[in-house]
Parts: structure tokens; sequence; C-alpha cells
């Protein structure tokens, strides 16, 4: 999805924050950062979608020309884990997601045992599962994360073709569940609402892998 200033197209490499993240970045509440947005102090950019967005740059100047401390730091890289056993949906996936943030870390499995390797060495803030894979199936690991210490604030989207009543009651701990086929609109959200706040999801201790 690209994000639109005026009628230029920002790069993809744009660093863009949402307003929580901005928030985070100073230790102010995000509505602080809504108003100066609003009062044309800090310069913002709309999405395809029409969702607003902080260029990093722009805000950080801000910052500095007002003397306000950067107390909270850098926002983490957010991870986000694809796990599905038909290539051309990963493929779709990764492609879609690397524009609605170029900047995050990428990990990706086709089977629910490698997920679970992955998953603990990767500590996803958000991952995309498919039910239907050989090994593990998708309500297995869904079940084993949320049995996970290290990946309690692991956001779990299902995403699946074959959501039977009888799967649905067992999915009791995903955060969101989409049917296949999906849109760029049901993922988008998706990431928005999961990702947009990858600090609060961040493990103790977790680091920054993948591609």
């Amino acid at each position: 999805m690209p994000v639109m200033s005026g009628m230029s197209v920002l790069p993809a490499s744009a660093e863009l924050l949402t307003t929580g993240e901005a928030a985070r970045v100073c230790a102010v509440d995000p509505r602080t950062i809504a108003r100066w947005v609003d009062q044309g102090l800090v310069p913002s950019h709309r999405t395809a979608g029409g969702r607003r967005r902080v260029l990093r740059a722009d805000f950080v100047a801000f910052l500095r020309e007002r003397g306000i401390p950067v107390l909270g730091g850098e926002p983490p890289v957010p991870r986000i884990a694809v796990v599905d056993d038909d290539p051309v949906v990963v493929r779709t996936l990764l492609r879609l997601l690397k524009r609605l943030r170029p900047n995050a870390a990428y990990e990706t499995a086709d089977n629910g045992f490698q997920a679970g390797a992955i998953l603990a060495s990767f500590r996803p803030h958000l991952v995309f599962l498919d039910l239907v894979m050989p090994g593990l199936s998708g309500v297995a690991v869904c079940k084993h994360i949320r049995a996970t210490p290290g990946l309690a604030r692991t956001a779990v989207v299902i995403i699946s073709g074959h959501l039977t009543a009888d799967m649905r009651a067992q999915l009791g701990g995903a955060d969101r569940i989409i049917s296949k086929p999906f849109t760029t609109e049901d993922i988008a959200a998706a990431v928005d609402e999961f990702v947009g706040d990858a600090r609060a999801r961040e493990p103790a201790g977790a680091t920054a892998h993948g591609r």
C-alpha cells in the first residue's frame, strides 16, 4: 500500500510511524501527537487507505527543535512470521506485507514443526498462520503459542480456506480469523492493529532477526 504525501508517493524505504509509535518515541499520549499533526506542527502523510502516518525524520526534527527528549528511544523493528504450506500464498503475503511494513523483519515456515522452531527463536510480534499443513496443524501451533511464555504477546491471525465450525471452536487463542481468499484491506487492518503496537508486544530480552 503506497503512502501518499499530497500528490507524491513516499519511497518504500521511508520510516513511517503511526501516532501511537510516535507517542512512544517521546513518551506522550497519542492524542498529543494527533493534536500536533492537526495544528500543522508535525507533517503527516496518508496511506492509500486513509490512515495517518508521520515520517520519522520529520518527527525527530520537530522534537529536537523544541528540545523535547526522545524518551521512548527507537521503536522496535516489527517481526512478522508467515506460516503456510502454499508457496503462492507465502509469496503473495510477503509481497503485500513488505509494502505495508518495509522496515519489518520476516520469517516463513511451510509446516507446523518448522513453525515451532522459527517461533521460538524469532519471537514475532505477529504471525499469519494457516490451519491445514503437514505435521502439526495450525490449531496445534496456535495452542503452542498461547502455552509458551516467551510468545505470550504474539498476535495470531489465522488465514484459512478450511474454516469449519469445529475448527473455529478450537481457535479461542487466535486474535483474528481471516478467510481465504483474503484482501489487502484484511491484511492491512491486522498489521495496523497488531504491529502498530510492537513495543507493547515485545517479549523480554527479544532481539530482531529475520530478513
